[in-house]
């Protein structure tokens, strides 16, 4: 291994370099793999003893051995080198690799600019307001690296940097806001497809009773949402995302129709079954800010529609979106919570939602047919199957047994212990089994409102199942046998629900849903959710149609010749100001009396024929004056003392003014 420095970065850049780079690594860290994280600091580790003269710079063949040890590394694990994963991965390798060989001024640079890539890469993955900061102060670091650079290698006041670094990056905030609101906006880069190799939690297209337990214990956010009008009531807020209308015996799943293209009408096409849903009362609307899910379904009350580009509504009445929400997504919706759905059943809509496994669960079935032969119609035989559930000793809990083999039997007959899944599942098998046709629905029940943004949060232990059942002349109708078992899961939620068993969050100590009960730290909880949900209402929100209504309302209306008009108006106005501030502060410097002092030292210097060169410091200056002169050497070292005192002492000199003053004068 050998290696000759070239050029040796200025100290004070390289301690923000390094700085720069490790915080650079921190909001990757639980993403990446661990041997990235490993490879980067040895990176720095290496560059400190580089610095220090203990080691030399990496050879050739060290440095190529490296660079395609780690793209294949980086190969084996994701896969592929293309994507947000791998890529951010491949170019925090690169920034770490060129760091640790740095020998040229332009290599320096390169690096510096890799760090402001490194800082962009970590918004693929971390868009709440604190990563935001966070990465704010990472920019700030390497622009303090950069403007290191253009320092002398003798310059040691980081603090000076700083402020300096500060002072740019705040410059930069008007002319940011500008290009924010007016540049068109074609879809910030997080709201990209961006396939990802990390698991998400929230709700499976599969439904088996452990699903749902497993939400049940997460404190994860998994949608916030804004009503324009009042807030429904809480038993009103049943959150649709999936239909499950197939049975194996074990497992609810979804029709393979359901993924069809022709099960979605997107907007602006014909919708064929617009026969098939009546909107009986005025129609809610609110905005949701759903969490990412890497699926393409979306929430939303029953009846939903929305005209947002890139949203459908499918033959069972779900909103879906084109591609799968790999980053927080933001859609305004319109939910007719008095409805009929369906009231003309098709044949083989029927037959689907009548599917049962050819055996099995036998007591169920002869359970069902004799509710079937006790009602006279489709609704007693909902009455009487929902009487089963209040009349029987059930249970709701997170902790029932496990099942095995016929667990529609088990379930009923023997346990009675269970949770949503477990009484939705029972109940549309034995109206299935009765000959009447039912559905399962997942999604959530429910959330918490905030009174601070008058919004309401939907967490993932609001995850929920009920059925549908038709109904001739209703269509199809929404049955939720919890209900009828735990009427507080419904009304008050989960937490009351299983509040005699302990179990609510029972995996999650530290989360500070664990302690709504204590008023002040529910303030602090939804004081902080308030402040993300406007970040992501006003910033990740912002998109296209938020900023044709906002510059309508200023514009009074939006087209590429005013759009354009008033985006060259407002840099020019942001810059004109810049360059004003700029102006006063040079002439500020100018009306310092001290620095007049020294104008007038250069002024009798001129005159007897000793000029200041352009950029000459005003102690070298002194210098040679006094050595013109030296009769007067000692006057002009003070003077030159003065102004040193004066420039850089963190505290004035108490009259520099009238000193300087006098020695002026005595050498005139």
């Amino acid at each position: 291994m050998t290696g000759v420095v070239a050029y040796q970065i200025p100290r004070n850049a390289m301690t923000w370099l390094l700085v720069a780079m490790f915080a650079g690594i921190i909001p990757h860290v639980d993403r990446l793999p661990i041997w990235v994280t490993l490879v980067c600091l040895l990176c720095g580790g290496w560059r400190i003893m580089v610095y220090r003269g203990r080691w030399a710079l990496p050879g050739g063949w060290l440095r190529a051995l490296l660079v395609f040890s780690g793209g294949a590394a980086v190969w084996g694990h994701y896969g592929t080198l293309m994507g947000p994963e791998a890529g951010s991965a491949l170019l925090l390798l690169g920034f770490c690799f060129k760091l640790m060989e740095t020998h040229t001024r332009r290599d320096a640079f390169v690096v510096v600019i890799l760090g402001y890539f490194v800082v962009a890469t970590a918004f693929f993955f971390r868009l709440e307001i604190v990563d935001t900061l966070y990465l704010l102060l990472v920019c700030f670091l390497v622009t303090a690296a950069l403007l290191g650079l253009h320092q002398s290698p003798l310059q040691t006041a980081p603090r000076r940097t700083a402020w300096l670094a500060a002072r740019l990056m705040l410059q930069s905030v008007p002319l940011t806001l500008v290009l924010f609101l007016l540049v068109p906006r074609i879809g910030p880069i997080w709201a990209l497809e961006q396939p990802s190799a990390s698991a998400r939690t929230g709700l499976s297209d599969e439904m088996t009773p452990g699903d749902i337990a497993r939400l049940s214990q997460s404190p994860a956010l998994a949608f916030r949402v804004e009503f324009e009008g009042a807030v429904p009531a809480t038993d009103q807020l049943y959150w649709r995302a999936l239909v499950l209308d197939q049975f194996d015996g074990r497992t609810w799943r979804r029709h393979p129709q359901q993924l069809h293209p022709d099960w979605v009408v997107w907007p602006g096409n014909p919708n064929p079954w617009r026969s098939s849903q009546q909107a009986l009362g005025q129609a809610t609307a609110y905005r949701v800010i759903m969490e990412p899910t890497d699926k393409r379904w979306l929430f939303a009350l029953d009846l939903a529609r929305s005209d947002q580009r890139g949203i459908g509504q499918t033959r069972d009445f779900r909103l879906v979106n084109r591609v799968p929400v790999s980053q927080p997504f933001s859609y305004r919706v319109e939910s007719a919570l008095n409805h009929r759905l369906d009231p003309e059943l098709p044949y083989w809509l029927a037959r689907r939602n009548l599917q049962l496994p050819e055996d099995g669960n036998p007591r169920s079935r002869e359970l069902a047919l004799q509710l079937r032969q006790r009602s006279g119609d489709a609704e007693e035989l909902v009455s009487n199957a929902l009487a089963l559930f209040r009349q029987q000793p059930f249970s709701y809990t997170l902790k029932p047994p496990l099942l095995s083999g016929d667990r529609v039997d088990q379930f009923l007959f023997d346990s009675r212990r269970g949770f949503c899944a477990h009484y939705a599942g029972a109940l549309v098998f034995l109206l299935r089994a009765a000959g009447q046709p039912a559905r399962v629905v997942t999604g959530y029940q429910g959330g918490e409102f905030n009174p601070l943004g008058n919004y309401v949060l939907v967490h993932q232990f609001d995850a929920h199942a009920w059925v549908e059942v038709w109904l001739p002349g209703k269509g199809w109708q929404r049955v939720d046998p919890t209900a009828v078992v735990a009427p507080s899961r419904v009304a008050e939620g989960l937490e009351q629900a299983v509040a005699g068993e302990g179990s609510f969050l029972a995996d999650s100590g530290f989360s500070p849903l664990q302690y709504r009960q204590w008023a002040w730290v529910s303030q602090l909880r939804l004081g902080w959710d308030y402040l993300n949900f406007a970040w992501h209402r006003s910033v990740l929100g912002y998109d296209a149609d938020s900023q044709r209504r906002w510059l309508s309302s200023w514009l009074g209306g939006v087209d590429w010749r005013r759009l354009g008009v008033a985006l060259v108006v407002a840099i020019a106005a942001v810059l004109g100001v810049l360059a004003l501030w700029v102006l006063w502060r040079n002439g500020a410097t100018t009306r310092d009396p001290v620095l007049k002092e020294y104008q007038r030292l250069c002024a009798d210097g001129e005159r007897r024929g000793v000029a200041r060169q352009p950029g000459e410091a005003p102690g070298r200056y002194l210098q040679r004056l006094g050595e013109t002169f030296p009769g007067q050497a000692r006057q002009y070292q003070q003077c030159a003392r003065l102004l040193d005192d004066h420039l850089y002492r963190a505290e004035p000199t108490p009259g520099a003014v009238k000193r300087l003053r006098r020695l002026r004068r005595s050498l005139a």
